[in-house]
């Protein structure tokens, strides 16, 4: 007996392997079954559940590859999923620019774009905006839409914020937000580089949307850059 243990596996396969190194010693020319209390029938049931479970285990084997298998064929970049995709896409961009009529357009669940749509409004507020932490080289910072309970919340129609970095040596002034190249930071939180800034810094920030609109600055945050 190759194995002893005092508990059965868990691993499926490592019980299977165990059961057929038990049925191998109790079937065994010259073992006597009786010896273990046993008779020739329990040996002769458990070599057919042996089998059984071994071949229902390696019928699962073989379910699972031939489901990756047919996952990949669906879901690939190069799957049947993707390549329909992309038909429908081009199907969409050809009604769209086709002589039929909006509601012909439209039976097939496609709308032509406005050729003239009108520019969506930025936030009539600033973000909520908070230096978290700052270290040697890098200040970390937040924002979200003012009041959420969201800590990542970004206001409708923006893509963004900018961030204004002004130096802080200089008396504050009116104004000053907009006279500085802003950053643009998609994501909260972010980390600013600070290796380039001056020892003070004051810290503006404001919504942008996609199309360069913006809302009112927030107040300044001072941070002394490490």
């Amino acid at each position: 007996m190759q194995t002893t243990m005092k508990f059965l596996p868990v691993r499926k396969a490592d019980v299977l392997a165990y059961a057929t190194q038990v049925h191998e010693v109790l079937a065994a020319t010259g073992f006597v079954p009786a010896s273990l209390g046993l008779t020739a029938a329990d040996v002769t049931e458990l070599g057919t559940l042996v089998t059984a479970a071994q071949t229902a285990h390696d019928e699962v084997n073989a379910t699972r590859l031939q489901v990756k298998a047919k996952t990949q064929a669906l879901s690939a970049p190069d799957g049947a999923l993707e390549l329909l995709k992309a038909k429908l896409r081009d199907i969409a961009n050809a009604a769209r620019v086709s002589s039929a009529s909006d509601n012909a357009v439209a039976a097939i669940g496609v709308n032509r774009r406005d050729p003239s749509p009108t520019p969506k409004n930025p936030p009539a507020d600033p973000p909520e905006f908070s230096v978290e932490s700052v270290a040697p080289g890098v200040i970390n910072i937040r924002f979200r839409t003012a009041g959420s309970a969201r800590p990542r919340a970004r206001a409708e129609n923006t893509s963004g914020v900018q961030i204004a970095v002004v130096n802080g040596a200089n008396p504050a002034a009116d104004g000053e937000a907009d006279t500085v190249p802003p950053l643009i930071v998609t994501r909260s939180p972010a980390t600013l580089d600070s290796k380039t800034m001056p020892d003070k810094v004051r810290l503006y920030a404001r919504w942008v949307t996609p199309r360069g609109l913006t809302s009112p600055w927030t107040r300044p945050q001072e941070v002394s850059v490490l």
